[in-house]
């Protein structure tokens, strides 16, 4: 599995807004993250429409938090950005793979893939902000 050059830019996003802990406009999100501002558009309203971050319009608009660092995984951005985390085309649905269910390389992946979502939902943006 690869994480996308998006979902990455996605979480120096989420934790610039969780450092932040102020409303942010998206030209200065863009700007310090070193992020073309259309692609940073582009990504913010991914991050919206998932609930993790609100948006304000106007003047005096921006981006912050919509919950807590503590209820904001690592696993809940990649996801937003890159949907399931899979970590081989056949294991992100059921039904692509002829040998699903039987395949014996398979049912290992699983078990890798099992332990790599577990850990992603493990780490926090709240554990991000204490570790900085």
């Amino acid at each position: 599995m690869k994480i996308t050059r998006e979902a990455d830019y996605a979480l120096r996003i989420v934790a610039m807004i969780a450092e932040e802990g102020r409303q942010i406009e998206a030209k200065v999100i863009a700007e310090k993250n070193e992020i073309p501002y259309r692609f940073t558009l582009k990504i913010l309203r991914k991050i919206v429409q998932s609930g993790i971050i609100k948006s304000y319009r106007g003047v005096n608009g921006g981006y912050v938090l919509n919950k807590a660092p503590s209820e904001i995984t690592l696993k809940d951005v990649i996801e937003v950005i890159d949907g399931k985390i899979a970590i081989n085309k056949c294991m992100e649905e059921s039904g692509i793979c002829k040998n699903d269910g039987v395949c014996r390389i398979q049912k290992q992946l699983y078990r890798v893939q099992k332990v790599l979502s577990e850990e992603l939902e493990k780490i926090t943006f709240e554990d991000i902000l204490k570790k900085s």
